[in-house]
């Protein structure tokens, strides 16, 4: 059966060549356009069906949170059961900020989520909504962050039928001129 690589022929099931082509492409978006518009629409389906899936979750959790802080305002003040109460609505309100902040901590590049939430919270980049301040995070912590830095091309040369680029020297020129040949 043939190779199945960049630019060559393929067999499907039905034994006819077919020809594949690698493309690169700079962003997911980027790919998903380039798809047929029934891929498209399934995709799109479905992340509207798990976006709606995440809201309705969030917001239950909103409630929850609400119902327990209202619970704690109805009991005795000062008694244990408030405390509990308000201990249990504290704890949701963080996991709901913490899973914001993980949502958004890949849009900025994060490459240790954990770690961006224990120093987040160590350098206090919250403010009172509890948006991020990730200016102030990358200043701070720049090892947090995917570089941004290309990467240049290379080209291996011999073995991959292509000529090497460069000034022509390549590791065989180097052993057999050690060699003295």
């Amino acid at each position: 059966m043939p190779e199945d690589t960049n630019g060559t022929e393929t067999t499907n099931d039905n034994d006819t060549p077919t020809t594949t082509e690698a493309t690169t492409f700079a962003n997911f978006e980027d790919f998903l356009k380039a798809q047929a518009d029934d891929v498209q629409k399934l995709y799109t389906e479905e992340v509207a069906g798990l976006k709606s899936a995440l809201s309705s979750e969030r917001q239950q959790r909103k409630d929850n949170e609400a119902a327990l802080r209202d619970a704690a305002a109805k009991v005795e003040k000062g008694s244990e059961a408030e405390k509990l109460l308000t201990e249990q609505a504290d704890t949701l309100q963080g996991l709901e900020l913490r899973a914001a902040f993980y949502d958004e901590a890949h849009t900025q590049g994060v490459t240790n989520l954990k770690l961006a939430w224990m120093a987040a919270q160590e350098a206090d980049a919250f403010d009172k909504r509890g948006n991020v301040s990730w200016e102030s995070l990358r200043t701070q912590f720049p090892e947090l962050f995917a570089k941004t830095t290309m990467i240049p091309s290379g080209d291996a040369g011999k073995g991959t039928k292509t000529t090497p680029a460069g000034d022509g020297k390549d590791m065989n020129t180097f052993i057999r001129a050690s060699a003295g040949r």
